[in-house]
């Protein structure tokens, strides 16, 4: 029953943001972004999508310090949320910000930190959603537990890369890398943590 209603819980989250978006735009309601509405809606994305990563590392910690494994499955759908909103991100930037300029979307690649920190998040973030599939699991073998390791990375990578994208204060940013900072100290001591506490 819980498990039902927790899937039921993060899909109704990932379905919500995308139809208050929607109907923002198509209620011409933009100017709740801001002045700079383009680039607020791409931030909005980016932003839902960083969300959704941060959530699945607290309800990992979550699962394994309640040790209920048959919630393991939901790990699952709150990373093909976060993929689907790095997706859009990514897409309204393109479209949106660059118009589709392939040219120019390599060269701001090339000469921006933030997104070339970025970059290497959503190509270890689809590396790692490709691996989950049945058949390249099988072929990766012990690999693919290697390559899954890599999904911290991947959550404190965007969250430097949301840091360094504001041009002002934020305090969210600086929560986000503090729970990053959570995460891989629960990563470094989970083992002693969880013995001292079930002994």
């Amino acid at each position: 029953m819980l498990f039902k209603i927790l899937r039921y819980l993060i899909h109704l989250g990932g379905v919500i943001p995308l139809l208050w978006l929607i109907y923002a735009i198509n209620f011409d309601l933009v100017s709740s972004f801001g002045t700079d509405p383009i680039k607020e809606i791409i931030h909005f994305l980016g932003y839902t999508a960083l969300l959704f990563l941060l959530i699945l590392f607290s309800f990992r910690i979550i699962t394994q310090s309640l040790r209920q494994p048959i919630l393991l499955p939901l790990h699952r759908s709150l990373g093909l949320w976060a993929l689907f909103w790095l997706s859009l991100h990514i897409i309204g930037y393109l479209a949106l910000e660059l118009g589709f300029d392939f040219q120019l979307f390599i060269s701001e690649i090339v000469s921006r930190t933030y997104l070339q920190i970025g970059f290497i998040a959503v190509i270890l973030l689809v590396s790692i959603a490709l691996s989950s599939t049945p058949y390249i699991k099988r072929r990766l073998g012990k690999r693919w537990f290697s390559l899954h390791q890599l999904a911290l990375l991947v959550v404190i990578l965007a969250a430097i890369h949301y840091y360094l994208s504001l041009k002002a204060y934020n305090i969210d940013s600086l929560l986000f890398l503090a729970l990053c900072g959570v995460f891989v100290l629960w990563k470094a001591f989970a083992r002693r943590v969880l013995a001292w506490c079930y002994r």
